[in-house]
């Protein structure tokens, strides 16, 4: 299965399953609450992303990306 189709039948997928939607917006709604909570309360050694620069931005993408095609 290329990417494109892969993605077409994701789309398709969370478009049609609402529970399966509802997952995946947790999990990726987690990795964003856990990234700046951790920094916050000092559970990380490393700041939370700045989500207002081009770096904290492409940090979480990436993790994004990890999280839901890792």
């Amino acid at each position: 299965m290329d990417f494109k189709t892969a993605r077409e039948f994701m789309a398709k997928s969370l478009k049609e399953d609402e529970g399966l939607r509802i997952s995946y917006q947790a999990n990726i709604a987690m990795l964003i609450y856990d990234d700046q909570m951790a920094g916050i309360e000092s559970r990380s050694t490393e700041p939370p992303s700045n989500l207002s620069t081009k770096e904290g931005c492409n940090s979480i993408a990436d993790r994004l990306i990890n999280l839901i095609w890792g």
